[in-house]
């Protein structure tokens, strides 16, 4: 079962978007902007690329403290060879990506959440990640 769609959820997080679109300017020298497809990836790059941004809550400092990265099985929509999944730790300081196309060849897998009882997931080995600083 996957999680309802939750606005109050979403707005808490909503701008950790902002924070991708300018570490991206700063790092690489892109602009991204955000899709206006409210269904559809968060953000959007001149080059082509796409970006999925996410907050990690549980994750605090600098190291990812777990074994697998676990992105929503309902993404995998957005896993292609342009796209990239960003996953920021609650400061916002750090954040973990991947490639869509790396995303789309590790398995799925169902757990409990906080909000469901059996949701499916993408389950990403850590080193297959990269980790970054964003700040």
């Amino acid at each position: 079962m996957t999680k309802p769609f939750d606005r109050t959820l979403y707005n808490r997080d909503d701008d950790a978007k902002q924070n991708v679109i300018e570490w991206v300017a700063r790092r690489y020298g892109y602009h991204l902007y955000v899709n206006p497809d409210q269904y559809g990836i968060d953000l959007l790059c001149e080059n082509g690329w796409s970006f999925e941004v996410e907050v990690k809550h549980n994750w605090r400092g600098p190291k990812f403290p777990y074994a697998e990265v676990h992105f929503s099985a309902r993404k995998l929509k957005f896993a292609t060879k342009r796209s990239l999944f960003v996953m920021l730790n609650s400061e916002r300081s750090h954040g973990l990506l991947v490639a869509g196309d790396v995303v789309r060849r590790c398995k799925v897998v169902r757990k409990a959440t906080k909000y469901t009882a059996d949701e499916q997931f993408v389950e990403v080995p850590v080193g297959l990640v990269e980790l970054v600083s964003i700040r």
